[in-house]
Order: structure tokens, then sequence, then C-alpha cells
């Protein structure tokens, strides 16, 4: 049996790691080189995953020559990822989910194409991430698959789209989509294949806000990442819901201050609970 490498002074030192007393702000991209000075390469290997969405991003952007070009910190640098593209290159060297994408784009009309392209992506990078080496992480992403598809498929029943254009949809992981293809939008349908899914159906079924819908969400996501990570006290799979949770507060940071501020909170109220950080510290100094 593999016994899994623990990282008892990360873990117990991340808030000197990763918070100023006197800023509310989180800085992931930061919090990512450090790790990749501290973890074993094949544990640093897991947390790429988390970024590769922004590798997704920025590829979309670049390859379509997005106005207003914006770059998200990936795993990729602006440097090489452009080279990518350069005449120069002489062979493409990016994630194989990419150069597929890449593939099928040829020949498409890049003026039409760009919602159908993002789809395609995203459903290549699900199914590759599904594919990790590491169950807690595939648990992780086939949720967050799964829960993009279910909001998908309540927007289409409210704005008329047909469902089989808009979900993503992932080799090997057709029996959420399969039940949303059938437009089978109650919540006793997917008791047996998706947790927390009666709090998940009361939400898109509601008429909040999409803002509230959003945060009702994340808080959800919260509740499974303490509860697939209470019996991780020092190994990765900590290190890699920490790291999920910190993406979220710098979402919400850009999207709504005052929430990311409050999530941002409830992680430090986590992190004094389980690993006993010196009293004194505070953000709000």
């Amino acid at each position: 049996m593999l016994i899994k490498k623990e990282y008892h002074c990360l873990i117990a030192g991340l808030p000197d790691l990763f918070f100023d007393e006197n800023k509310t702000t989180v800085t992931d991209s930061v919090f990512r080189e450090e790790l990749q000075h501290q973890l074993s390469p094949t544990d640093f290997k897991l947390v790429e995953y988390l970024f590769l969405p922004f590798d997704n991003q920025n590829l979309l952007n670049i390859f379509f020559r997005q106005d207003n070009l914006s770059f998200y910190p990936g795993n990729i640098t602006k440097q090489e990822l452009e080279f990518q593209f350069s005449p120069d290159n002489e062979e493409i060297q990016l994630p194989d989910y990419m150069k597929i994408f890449l593939n099928w784009m040829k020949g498409k009309d890049k003026k039409h194409a760009d919602p159908e392209a993002k789809n395609i992506l995203t459903s290549l990078f699900y199914e590759h991430a599904l594919k990790c080496p590491n169950s807690f992480l595939q648990n992780w992403f086939r949720f967050e698959l799964n829960l993009k598809n279910i909001f998908t498929a309540f927007n289409c029943k409210q704005y008329n789209y047909e469902p089989e254009i808009h979900l993503l949809q992932v080799n090997g992981q057709d029996s959420v989509c399969s039940l949303l293809m059938e437009n089978k939008l109650k919540a006793d349908d997917f008791e047996e294949l998706l947790p927390y899914h009666e709090q998940l159906f009361k939400i898109a079924e509601s008429n909040r806000k999409w803002i509230e819908k959003e945060k009702a969400i994340d808080k959800i996501k919260w509740e499974y990442l303490e509860e697939n990570t209470f019996f991780h006290f020092f190994t990765i799979e900590k290190i890699l819901a920490f790291t999920i949770k910190l993406l979220l507060i710098g979402r919400w940071l850009k999207l709504d201050n005052e929430t990311g501020k409050k999530l941002l909170n409830n992680l430090i109220d986590e992190l004094k609970t389980n690993y006993e950080f010196p009293a004194e510290f505070s953000l709000t100094k």
C-alpha cells in the first residue's frame, strides 16, 4: 500500500504563508508558487489540475484574439502560450486535451465557433481531469461537472435552448447528463448520483437573483470540501481542498468583495479550529 506524503509544517503554517494581517486579499497564484517549492513533484502535478481552467480561458483568448485580452494565472505563462501559435514553433507542446481541441478547430470559422469551442474545450478538460491519479480530485471534478450541467439544464428550460447543444458531454460521465438530456429535472431522479441533490435542485428551481444562486452553490461546494477532507489531516487532499477554497474566495473578491471577505474569514476560522495557530493573528489590525 502506497503511503501518502504528509505536510505537517506546510498545513499548520498556512496562515503565515498566505494571509497578511493588514490585508484581505488572496493571491492564489503566489500560493501556487509556494506549493511548487514545498510539495513533491507528484503532488504538485495534482495542484496543477486546479489551474488548468485558467489555461483553458487563456488559450481561448489568444486563439480567438479577444479584444482587451486578459491573462489569468494558470500553469502556462503568456509567453509560453503565445509561442505555441508562433510561426517559429514547429511542434505544439500543450496538454493532450488542448491538442485535441486545436485539431477539432481546424477548418472551423473562428468568428462563429467561439461559444461552441468553449464547450468543447471544457468537456475535453473534464475528460482529462477525471483521469487524474487522485480519487478526491476525481470526485471533486465529477461533482463540479454535474453542478455545471444541472444549472445549465435549468437555464435551457427557462430560455428554451436545446440542452444537447449546451450541456457538457464527457465520455464515461453520462449518467447525470443523460437524465438532463431527457429533461428530467426533479431532485429524486438524482438521489443516487449526486451529493446534496435536494439542496442543489431547490437552488436551481428558485427565483433568486443569479448572484444569490452563486453564493448558495458555493456554500454547498464549501461544505462538500469540508466533508470530503474530514479524515485527511496533513495529506495532499487537505491542500487541494484549501486551494479550491482560495480560488472560490478569489472569484468572490472580484464579484462581491463582501462575500469574498466573509469566505476568507470562514477559512481562517477553520484553520484556527483545526491547527491552533496564534490567537493574536487578525486581518483587522
